[in-house]
């Protein structure tokens, strides 16, 4: 009689029997993955990425604070929500596209870039004109959105430069 095994373990002994036979799949190879398994570096560069972007969202609403107690918007309270909803909305959109994209395969990378600067435009667009049309000061809304997408990007740079990646994957199999 053999004594039950639990799932990890299970998953486990297959990733063991398919290094073995050479036909494990590489870096992001573990319990539960697949073809599009994320790989460990860049799963810890997401999640330094979004603890990055969050303190980073934390200095831009308080900075948009001061603005709007320095008195420069025509309606203060409201510019100041949009803005900060805006704001934290697009840096939020940056992690958690980045961090979709790294889950899913390697063949998906150029549609989840794609999706992620259609998801950054809609947010910017969509402030823009909300303020716009509600009468708000746009002047803020649009500083306050220029800064996040140029943290954004900084960040994004920073943490994905020093994460390490290998440029080939082990066992990726003979080439056709």
């Amino acid at each position: 009689m053999t004594k039950p095994t639990t799932r990890s373990q299970d998953a486990r002994a297959t990733q063991t029997a398919r290094t073995a036979t050479g036909t494990g799949t590489g870096l992001g190879a573990g319990p539960g993955a697949g073809p599009g398994a994320a790989r460990p570096a860049l799963t810890g560069a997401v999640a330094r990425l979004r603890r990055l972007l969050l303190g980073a969202s934390c200095v831009l609403v308080a900075a948009q604070v001061a603005w709007t107690l320095l008195g420069e918007p025509r309606r203060p309270l409201p510019t100041l929500l949009v803005s900060a909803v805006a704001t934290t909305a697009l840096l939020s959109s940056i992690w958690l596209v980045l961090g979709r994209m790294v889950r899913s395969g390697t063949g998906l990378v150029p549609a989840w870039v794609a999706a992620g600067y259609v998801l950054r435009l809609g947010i910017l667009a969509a402030a823009v004109v909300v303020g716009k049309v509600a009468g708000l000061g746009t002047r803020m809304i649009g500083t306050s959105l220029i800064v996040a997408v140029l943290t954004g990007l900084l960040a994004e740079t920073v943490v994905l430069a020093r994460t390490r990646i290998l440029v080939v994957e082990p066992d990726a199999g003979p080439r056709p």
